[in-house]
């Protein structure tokens, strides 16, 4: 199982996770207890406006896995670039 399969478990795992929360919890009487934890729980597993989610991680690691077209990469590094007195750092003109 590589990276992304086992976030993708992962985040399949949180979402059950807090359904059997919300299930064990309802009619309890008790749910003001837990307050949103199993909203947080769905957050850190699949909230697409959420950077650190396990969905989004999962995304970014299939996008970096995939051949990017040559247009979107950088020709050089900044660092050998030209600076605006003309001179190349590390090289004295």
């Amino acid at each position: 199982m590589d990276r992304i399969e086992k976030l993708r478990r992962a985040e399949e795992l949180l979402n059950e996770a807090a359904d059997l929360m919300d299930e064990a919890l309802r009619m309890s009487g008790m749910e003001s207890r837990s307050g949103s934890d199993s909203d947080t729980v769905r957050r850190i597993a699949s909230d697409k406006d959420y950077a650190g989610s396990l969905a989004n991680i999962a995304a970014d690691l299939e996008y970096l896995a995939r051949e990017q077209p040559v247009w979107t990469q950088p020709l050089t590094s900044p660092k050998h670039q030209f600076d605006l007195a003309g001179k190349r750092p590390g090289h004295d003109l």
